[in-house]
């Protein structure tokens, strides 16, 4: 049994903390080690995710993700946070459990999740009936 929650992280997580990352070098010009150390994981990481070698969207269901409106926005809006210090690590847990649920609410895991769980079956709406638009 694999719950979303789990997909999310091996899967969203990664492309989540690079656009946050490239957001803080390049809009708000911080360097790596500061980066890393807001965002609590290691230089190395920020610079797999800014050179495209982690955190990149290349499975089915998330390859529009980075283009988003929505996600970029929250993105925008963390970056945003964590560049002023104003982020508390409440905040940030919520606003990623707040992008978690809106593509959930909108099916952009279910493919993902499907080929995980197989028993799910094409017509699962787990997802859609926990997280309604």
């Amino acid at each position: 049994m694999k719950p979303v929650c789990e997909i999310m992280v091996k899967h969203f997580l990664p492309v989540l903390r690079a656009m946050v990352a490239k957001e803080l070098c390049e809009k708000y010009g911080m360097k790596q080690e500061e980066s890393a150390r807001k965002l609590g994981i290691t230089q190395a990481a920020i610079s797999y995710y800014l050179s495209g070698k982690r955190g990149v969207t290349t499975r089915r269901g998330l390859a529009h993700i980075e283009d988003d409106p929505k996600v970029k926005e929250m993105v925008r809006e963390l970056a945003r946070s964590i560049a002023s210090g104003k982020a508390s690590t409440p905040d940030a847990i919520g606003l990623l459990c707040r992008t978690c649920m809106l593509l959930r609410s909108r099916g952009d895991l279910c493919p993902i999740h499907s080929d995980a769980v197989h028993s799910l079956g094409k017509g699962c709406n787990l997802c859609k009936n926990l997280f309604p638009k």
